[in-house]
């Protein structure tokens, strides 16, 4: 095991960032609590790895994170700096949310694998270093409360595993990439991960409100549970299930509190919720008239364009689906049906329909969904441009 470093002061975070920053690459991982110990999501921990040490860095006992983290972010933000991680969409999206950071020159090793197409799924850091490297890791750590001080030493030495061996897993799947012919196609997806940004969701309670399948008439209700449960949630600093489970909030919506006697014994709620002003915030909710829910932006629908159409242009939606389902088959003929999947997912195909594969696909699936077309004699023009939804 190599050394390990544990950071809890501004000026040692300096210190680690200066010689972080001469490093050709680094090994990143983070570890962070989302809506399970405290409200919202928290940083907790920032594992760095340079062939020599481990830096943990742990944020919360930090004076200002925010300013004392930032020669940290200067590192992952530098593009001559290669950050290596496994599955590090997450953590980017929560960098770019809580720290407007944009991290640069990313190798992931998940993606990595994925390009192997050797398996249909997702695979686990442990799993992946036990496959490639033989070597089996501790994960008894991985639902630790990560926000609890002090960290206990399997905690740390469980983080420090989890950067330990990426320098070593990402070597191994680039040759094998290699010998595939496929390292421009893992240059390409991981350049793709510098562009992923965090988006807030103006209107979360919609997608559990579908879960639940509320009804129009129920949904002006459930979303403002669905806010007054998160508002709660924030003044106590506590998960949003702690104060009401999402299955709670539903039979609220269909079976309201009216009466004050009826919330003092009313279970799954959290004490809170029955205080004032809360309480009587939640009593109001049954009694009020609210507007309906404004429909969705077009542009946020799922699918929306398909939505639209009738007649000649539905067939011609529908026609433009086949020929890609067509595709498909053949791609899972002449290699697999993983990379099949890979280039034509049930997502992907909606977006080719709409805009063409053309402005929807990598380089690599463009090429070899072109080339497949090609070989089967199908028109790939049919697909290349988006829908005409004028002619």
């Amino acid at each position: 095991m190599p050394d390990i470093q544990y950071i809890t002061e501004g000026l040692a975070v300096a210190q680690a960032a200066q010689v972080l920053h001469q490093r050709a690459r680094l090994a990143v991982d983070l570890e962070f609590d989302d809506m399970r110990h405290r409200y919202g999501r928290n940083l907790a921990l920032i594992q760095i790895y340079d062939g020599e040490t481990v830096f943990l860095i742990a944020p919360l006992p930090l004076t200002n994170p925010a300013q004392e983290l930032e020669p940290l972010w200067a590192v992952l933000q530098d593009p001559a700096v290669e950050k290596v991680f496994h599955s590090c969409k997450s953590d980017i999206l929560l960098l770019d949310e809580l720290y407007g950071v944009h991290v640069r020159t990313i190798t992931d090793t998940s993606v990595q694998y994925t390009l192997l197409a050797e398996a249909d799924n997702n695979i686990s850091l442990g799993r992946l270093i036990q496959q490639e490297l033989g070597l089996e890791v501790d994960k008894g750590e991985q639902k630790s409360n990560w926000l609890k001080r002090p960290l206990t030493e399997a905690q740390k030495h469980y983080a420090a595993n989890d950067v330990l061996y990426l320098f070593e897993l990402a070597d191994r799947l680039a040759d094998k990439l290699a010998a595939l012919g496929r390292t421009a196609w893992a240059e390409q997806e991981n350049q793709a991960l510098e562009e992923v940004r965090y988006a807030r969701d103006e209107r979360p309670y919609l997608r559990l409100a579908g879960k639940y399948r509320i009804q129009p008439q129920e949904l002006p209700l459930f979303r403002d549970l669905f806010l007054l449960r998160d508002e709660v949630a924030r003044s106590i600093d506590r998960p949003t299930y702690m104060v009401a489970s999402n299955d709670r909030l539903a039979e609220l919506t269909r079976l309201p509190v009216t009466s004050s006697g009826h919330l003092r014994n009313a279970p799954g709620l959290h004490p809170e919720l029955k205080r004032s002003p809360y309480a009587e915030r939640l009593l109001n909710l049954a009694q009020e008239d609210r507007e309906p829910e404004p429909p969705l932006p077009a542009e946020q629908r799922r699918f929306p364009f398909r939505r639209r159409l009738t007649g000649a242009k539905a067939a011609q939606a529908d026609a433009r689906e086949a020929l890609l389902m067509a595709l498909k088959t053949h791609l899972a003929e002449d290699h697999s049906p993983i990379m099949a999947n890979l280039v034509l997912s049930n997502r992907l195909i909606a977006d080719i329909i709409e805009q063409g594969a053309d402005a929807t696909l990598r380089p690599w699936q463009h090429e070899l969904l072109r080339n497949t077309a090609a070989q089967h004699g199908i028109n790939f023009q049919e697909v290349a441009l988006p829908f005409d939804l004028k002619a």
